[in-house]
């Protein structure tokens, strides 16, 4: 069987490119700056050279004539794998230009459909690198090699993953020769010497750019297998590869909204594969891996679910066991973390490298739904290597789904946690380290899109007691508390813009807020005589009715 395109990347003048780069001196950073568009010759033709729109345009071209007949996953990972690429040749190459065809990577071969515009546009601006931890210590962007490679035809261990082809696999142009299985292979850092496809180091002197060759059919393979991207990448250039989302300070690109973690089953560029299960991205150790949790949370549990989700088809189902017998307040820590980071010993969860690096604008967050009262949430950031955690939101226990995001440029939404955090985030690109639920008895929730926003902006959250949301605790959110006292809280009764009600219904959590926040925003205070008659009048509607005899 052929590769799903029957193509061949060779990379051939890229690998000249390695060379005068593994021998020159650092360079500046400019590399990982944002790209409105790339420089090709389109047909591998000067004369029609154009700047194509990088991510719109050039990505999706060459994931549907690279790999276009793959699963979802394999098919961001060669997204993210094209877009390296033309990042390292266009600023390698004093030309500037990108070849449109086998010796670089093709564009132009095929058109594309949605499944390949979803896959550019769920990788957004994302990119491959690796820290130099011999030479000059520094970050360098790699030449992110691919080749057709041999297609796996063993039946796949989730315990074991591999996509090794049988000895002797036949492959397009013979390419399964230059395909690396780095992670596999328990390669990192200087002992990771890369693919004949570059120059080739040593462990003293390693050919940084060069961190191996990505077997298309293997990744489709990884992918089927419900094998997330990031994980793919990793499998194939090593645990120590990292990924990030390009700077987009000063470039005048914008990047838009990313699910970071989602839950869904996932298609693919044959229809004939039909419905992939997924997985659950960076979420998927159970909520008791960290020591963190708290003791008192032995056996909880967390799984895909089909029952709800917020966006798609699936979310994850959170069961929290609390034991009753220790008792105390409980925190759960989420852990976030790719599963193939693991190398030198460590795990590597919850850490820089084993999560997307996405810069630090905008705000981060996730959807969240439950009935059980009681619960607050928070989201930890590793800032890159200090830990700060959004200051705690209570959980609405309403059995709809809620958004709880913080911003991450407002020193207000962050507090110090680890690591000499300082309640602030700084880092000019940041991870996701952990989701943390706190409470003190059973509960259920269900965990679904988590996002970062590059394009969100602060607004401060409501003060408790301003219903109506107009900045003012007065007579009006008094009289949305008492027309819909005892109503259920969702949907939202008409008139309620501010600040969601705290439990199933409105009650007295709701009544406790007015009176807390009574005349904020307001210049005139009411006497406190008027206080204790709103709290009369609101309890008096809340007794019980005795029956006449």
């Amino acid at each position: 069987m052929e590769s799903r395109n029957g193509r061949f990347f060779g990379a051939l003048a890229a690998a000249l490119s390695v060379l005068v780069l593994s021998a020159g001196p650092a360079r500046g950073q400019s590399e990982f700056n944002a790209r409105p568009t790339i420089t090709v010759d389109v047909d591998n033709n000067p004369a029609l050279r154009r700047n194509v729109p990088t991510e719109s345009e050039y990505v999706p071209g060459v994931v549907v004539s690279e790999n276009g007949l793959a699963s979802f996953e394999a098919l961001k990972a060669q997204a993210v794998a094209a877009r390296t690429f033309a990042y390292f040749i266009v600023d390698d190459r004093p030309s500037g230009v990108i070849g449109d065809g086998q010796n670089d990577q093709v564009f132009s071969g095929s058109t594309p459909r949605a499944i390949h515009y979803a896959a550019a546009q769920a990788t957004e601006g994302e990119i491959l690198w690796v820290r130099d931890t011999v030479g000059v210590q520094r970050d360098v962007l790699i030449a992110s090699f691919y080749v057709a490679g041999a297609i796996p035809t063993a039946p796949f261990n989730p315990a074991s993953p591999s996509a090794r082809p049988a000895p002797g696999a036949p492959s397009t142009g013979n390419t399964e020769r230059f395909v690396t299985y780095t992670y596999e292979d328990g390669l990192f850092a200087g002992n990771n010497l890369g693919t004949t496809l570059g120059f080739v180091g040593s462990p003293t002197n390693p050919n940084w750019p060069n961190r191996g060759a990505k077997s298309q059919n293997g990744a489709d393979y990884l992918s089927d297998n419900s094998i997330n991207y990031l994980d793919i990448l990793k499998y194939y250039y090593g645990a120590d590869i990292q990924v990030r989302t390009a700077k987009t300070a000063g470039t005048g690109v914008e990047f838009s909204r990313k699910v970071l973690t989602d839950f869904d089953d996932y298609g693919s560029g044959r229809a004939s594969d039909g419905v992939i299960g997924g997985h659950e991205g960076v979420f998927g150790r159970a909520p008791t891996f960290s020591g963190s949790t708290t003791a008192n949370l032995a056996g909880s549990t967390a799984e895909r679910d089909a029952t709800t989700a917020h966006e798609g088809t699936h979310s994850q189902r959170i069961d929290i066991n609390y034991d009753e017998t220790l008792g105390g307040d409980f925190l759960l820590r989420h852990v976030a973390g790719a599963r193939f980071s693991d190398y030198g010993g460590s795990q590597n969860v919850a850490e820089f490298e084993s999560n997307l690096q996405f810069e630090s604008i905008g705000a981060v967050g996730f959807w969240m739904k439950t009935t059980d009262p009681g619960l607050e949430v928070s989201l930890a950031i590793d800032d890159p290597v200090t830990g700060d955690r959004g200051v705690r939101r209570p959980v609405i226990a309403d059995g709809q789904w809620r958004e709880y995001r913080w911003q991450l440029d407002e020193a207000s939404e962050w507090e110090a946690w680890v690591g000499a955090g300082n309640g602030q985030i700084d880092g000019t690109w940041v991870t996701l380290d952990s989701i943390q639920i706190f409470g003190a008895s059973d509960a259920t929730v269900f965990l679904d899109t988590v996002f970062w926003d590059p394009q969100a902006e602060f607004v401060a959250p409501p003060t408790p007691g301003d219903f109506s949301g107009d900045g003012i605790v007065d007579n009006t959110d008094l009289n949305l508390l008492l027309a819909n006292w005892g109503a259920m809280a969702a949907p939202q009764p008409t008139g309620w813009n501010g600040a969601a009600p705290s439990g199933p219904t409105i009650d007295n959590d709701e009544l406790n807020a007015l009176l807390a926040n009574w005349g904020v925003g307001v210049t005139a205070i009411p006497e406190p005589a008027a206080l204790v008659a709103v709290a009369l009048l609101v309890t008096c509607q809340a007794c019980p009715r005795g029956r006449k005899s």
